[in-house]
């Protein structure tokens, strides 16, 4: 149930050197050579005309909804180009990986102070869609907890500080993607939702920027794509805490664990097991908590795993004999 003491940030993830150029349009035949036809004898007949080269499938622009919701993330597909493109969702520049159908990236709503319009602007191709952005309404709920873990004291707030520095940073993936399509939802019923109020002790609010899934203490807590183990720490609020790294500024949270099982560094695979569900940190029963983060911030989980990722790019034909020969 721990919420990140932040606002939803704006700009956060930007990988350098994904912003290529889109592929030059296809040149035309060759014309004929000055004169040529002058120099034609009379009545010959004329050579047929070279075949036009094929057209090149036309650049276009989806967008997973027109009408997001403030915390929703939003899926950017480009098909018809050939190079990774450039742009922007709103202020966050969009991070593009390649699919089967194109190229895709993610970028989160301001979860807070959300314009009324978002604009997606490519510039390499020039494209662009208008989003409105739609009023949201959030759950409120009042949560009793020891008087310790509501409002901690001085020397506590150090060490939530220092805890939330470091998962920021382990969220921050600058590498390619390590994802094969969709991420699996974790099981279980849905017991708080992503951007409730909390009101802990009728005093202080906070904001829960995950989801939380029952679960009883010791099953097991699973990767929900592949990825790498970017942070393993135990938080004063968070408890055991792991922050898996998936590539192309996306990133997963999991709180409150026990008996984690995985060290910094790890490759890990989808449905690997992280740890098990515990009690630790701020939480008043256990469950699975999982944040999701991508380009702009913490987003709804729930939203995110609905969105339609397209499957992997296939290798291209002299791949597998490049590899071959670079052993």
């Amino acid at each position: 149930m721990y919420v990140l003491p932040m606002q939803h940030p704006l700009t956060c993830l930007c990988l350098a050197g994904l912003g290529l150029l889109a592929a030059a349009p296809a040149s035309a035949a060759p014309s004929a050579k000055p004169g040529a036809a002058q120099t034609a004898k009379a009545g010959a007949t004329q050579a047929k005309p070279s075949p036009a080269p094929a057209a090149r499938a036309e650049s276009r622009l989806e967008v997973s909804t027109h009408k997001p919701r403030p915390g929703d993330p939003v899926l950017v597909t480009v098909t018809g180009v050939e190079r990774a493109p450039k742009g922007t969702g709103g202020r966050v520049p969009l991070v593009f990986f390649q699919v089967r159908q194109g190229w895709q990236a993610i970028f989160a709503v301001p979860l807070d102070d959300s314009p009324p319009e978002i604009k997606v602007v490519l510039t390499s191709p020039a494209l662009s869609e208008t989003l409105i952005v739609t009023e949201r309404k959030w759950a409120e709920e009042q949560v009793k907890i020891d008087p310790e873990m509501a409002e901690p004291p001085a020397d506590k707030r150090k060490l939530i500080d220092g805890d939330n520095a470091a998962i920021i940073e382990a969220l921050r993936d600058r590498e390619p993607p390590r994802f094969q399509s969709s991420f699996t939802k974790p099981s279980g019923s849905q017991t708080s939702p992503y951007g409730a109020w909390r009101t802990l002790n009728g005093g202080y609010r906070s904001r829960h920027l995950g989801l939380d899934f029952g679960a009883r203490k010791a099953t097991p807590v699973r990767s929900i794509q592949d990825g790498r183990i970017a942070l393993v720490r135990d938080g004063f609020l968070t408890g055991g805490t792991v922050v898996v790294t998936h590539g192309a500024g996306l990133a997963s949270s999991y709180f409150h664990l026990d008996d984690i099982k995985v060290a910094v560094g790890d490759t890990i695979k989808r449905g690997d097991t992280l740890g098990k569900v515990g009690m630790t940190g701020r939480t008043t029963g256990p469950h699975i908590h999982v944040g999701v983060w991508v380009p702009g911030g913490f987003i709804d989980p729930d939203a995110f795993f609905r969105l339609r990722i397209g499957p992997p790019a296939a290798p291209a034909p002299n791949a597998a004999t490049s590899s071959a020969k670079n052993r």
